[in-house]
């Protein structure tokens, strides 16, 4: 009797279980301090960053989103600086100025070495249209700066 080979995929990684999903999860709980949020979902966390027509809908209102707001977009770009800091060996500084309706800004640096500088345009506009915009997007800034890095630090 002949015995049929079957040939199964790999189980296929969930977004939510990428490596700097996990990061963001863990920066956006270590930034509730005062545990606003910690009865919400890592899922639902993570989905306040992803914008949908409801949810343009909601932010045109003008309800008090800043706290969230800020919040998530501090752990974004602490997790884009953690994992930086992961992948050279080199200490990261993240600094985050947040302005309601003027240009804030984001600063990142690695072994004294500027690697990151990002305008946002109030921070209201970190929204990405899907999870994998959001991964994409972080990896973008993670591998510039990792490059930028590469060039005055050993690692």
């Amino acid at each position: 009797m002949s015995q049929a080979l079957t040939l199964q995929k790999p189980p296929q990684l969930n977004e939510f279980q990428h490596p700097f999903v996990q990061e963001l999860i863990r920066q956006i709980r270590l930034a509730d301090i005062l545990g606003k949020y910690k009865n919400w979902s890592d899922e639902l966390l993570v989905d306040r960053l992803i914008l949908s027509p409801d949810r343009e809908k909601l932010y045109a209102k003008n309800l008090n989103l800043e706290p969230l707001n800020q919040l998530l977009t501090s752990a974004f770009y602490n997790a884009v600086g953690t994992t930086i800091e992961k992948k050279t060996g080199h200490l990261t500084e993240t600094y985050i100025h947040l302005k309601g309706k003027e240009f804030s800004s984001a600063v990142i640096s690695c072994g004294g070495v500027l690697v990151l500088y990002s305008l946002i345009w109030g921070y209201k506009s970190l929204r990405f249209l899907s999870l994998q915009e959001l991964i994409e997007s972080a990896e973008t800034n993670i591998r510039h700066a990792v490059n930028k890095a590469s060039h005055y630090l050993d690692f």
